[in-house]
């Protein structure tokens, strides 16, 4: 009898050592995917800060384009490349380092200007080399609407 407790119990020591070692070697196995997760998340992060920076700035450009060209209505002919050069400048203070030059559309009548801007380009990613993946496409656009006659100047007499 005593050489049975003897026996079970040291059937339970050796049980409880293989057991410890299994998570060790369950925590080697994940780590890698773990990691791997880890960086297509930052590069998902990054990548949607890049979108939607550039499509604030794409909204910033296509207002500012509408009201430069709402303001000088006199300038005929002249109106897309004033939107061209206000929406490039506003665009490039408000866009990510990196971004392109955006498009500009404007269509001019007697009481409204409307000016369309649109971005199309590559988000750079940090990881995406070892995925197979160098860049992520990013598009925008943006339409904005002034009314000439908002922008007028009144005389008093």
């Amino acid at each position: 009898m005593f050489g049975r407790f003897s026996a079970g119990r040291f059937s339970r020591l050796l049980s409880r050592h293989s057991s410890e070692g299994g998570g060790l070697v369950a925590w080697a196995a994940a780590a890698p995917l773990a990691l791997l997760a880890l960086a297509v998340t930052a590069d998902y992060a990054k990548v949607s800060h890049f979108r939607g920076r550039v499509q604030q700035a794409t909204d910033a450009a296509s207002e500012a384009a509408a009201e430069a060209v709402a303001r000088q209505p006199d300038i005929g002919a002249d109106n897309d490349v004033l939107a061209g050069q206000v929406a490039g400048v506003v665009f490039q203070g408000h866009a990510p380092r990196g971004a392109g030059t955006p498009t500009v559309a404007v269509k001019s009548s007697g009481a409204a200007v409307t000016a369309t801007v649109g971005y199309a380009g590559l988000a750079p990613s940090n990881f995406g080399s070892f995925l197979g993946y160098d860049a992520v496409s990013a598009d925008a656009s943006s339409t904005s609407l002034a009314r000439v006659a908002d922008f007028r100047p009144t005389v008093t007499r």
